[in-house]
């Protein structure tokens, strides 16, 4: 399955692996955690589970009716947080947690072998994963592709050329003097591809840098985050959405005066963009057609529009 991680997949849906959370991802679990707020209350929850076999589920929710746990591209999983507690809210006989991101093959894949009730994804399922299961997809908001650096940079803006140069040999640096260290999505062609037509300059660039020894490579969305934050210099592809919505010390720079914005991203002045979508059963449960109006709703909206997620 292309762009499937199948340690990422085993990690998630391992007992083992839930213990081994990074501090990240232990936050977002914690959040999940409305009523159990330390983190001594996380450890126990996730030793239930393992004992249980239910993944990631609080204490109370070993014995709830109802259950809904979502994973799939990091994208999307950090939007996904917000809307899942809102929700939840209203829904008090309800478990749900939003799982670590997986990537859109591993949210698809988790969802057919029926570990989770709902797959986030960049893209709609495709052939081979349609006939291991009836599944339909519902553009749910866009958001801007952008080029991220950390906000301890100090770079706001580059022009394509500037861009294309930067990916260049050597040590190339930002106008500050600051080295530049690419991050590359060698197995993603989409974000690749979205990324190089910016201009064929660019587009060039990351061609030769992709043949070079070393390169810092992203494997996911989530992953391609945490390389931009902890690596000095480093410069790469995100979303709009995924910074706003987890908070993350990254800035989305200006392009040719051109800011990736969700109202350029309406306006057409930012060309850059991925699709958000839910991945669900072609015949839902009662309780994940109910999430789906709840993200379609005007509530889920203004949530998303907060957090970097624009009209789809």
């Amino acid at each position: 399955m292309k762009g499937f991680h199948p340690a990422l997949y085993r990690q998630a849906f391992h007992p083992v692996g839930l213990a081994q959370r990074s501090p990240r991802t232990e936050f977002k679990a914690m959040r999940s955690f409305q009523h159990l707020p330390t983190r001594r209350a996380l450890v126990l929850g996730l030793a239930l589970a393992a004992l249980t076999g239910l993944t990631g589920l609080c204490p109370t929710a070993a014995v709830a009716q109802e259950n809904l746990r979502v994973t799939g591209t990091g994208s999307a999983t950090g939007g996904m947080q917000l809307l899942l507690q809102a929700f939840l809210r209203t829904h008090p006989g309800v478990a749900g947690e939003v799982l670590p991101a997986l990537g859109s093959a591993g949210g698809i894949r988790a969802l057919i072998d029926g570990k989770i009730e709902v797959a986030v994804s960049n893209r709609a399922p495709n052939d081979k994963e349609r006939a291991l299961a009836p599944l339909q997809a519902i553009t749910y908001a866009r958001t801007p592709l952008v080029i991220a650096v950390h906000k301890g940079l100090g770079v706001t803006a580059l022009t394509s050329d500037q861009l294309a140069a930067l990916y260049g040999e050597g040590a190339p640096t930002f106008a500050n003097a600051r080295r530049a260290r690419p991050v590359l999505r060698l197995a993603d062609a989409t974000d690749t591809a979205i990324i190089k037509s910016i201009s064929p300059a660019v587009a060039a660039a990351i061609d030769a840098a992709a043949g070079r020894r070393g390169v810092l490579d992203g494997t996911t969305d989530s992953d391609t985050a945490d390389l931009l934050e902890r690596t000095p210099g480093a410069f790469g592809p995100s979303t709009l959405a995924l910074i706003e919505s987890e908070g993350r010390p990254l800035v989305a720079l200006t392009i040719d005066g051109v800011t990736p914005t969700l109202a350029n991203l309406a306006n057409g002045t930012w060309k850059l963009h991925k699709p958000l979508i839910m991945v669900v059963p072609e015949k839902p449960a009662p309780l994940v057609q109910q999430f789906v109006t709840f993200v379609q709703s005007a509530q889920g909206r203004r949530i998303m529009a907060a957090a970097g997620h624009g009209q789809p």
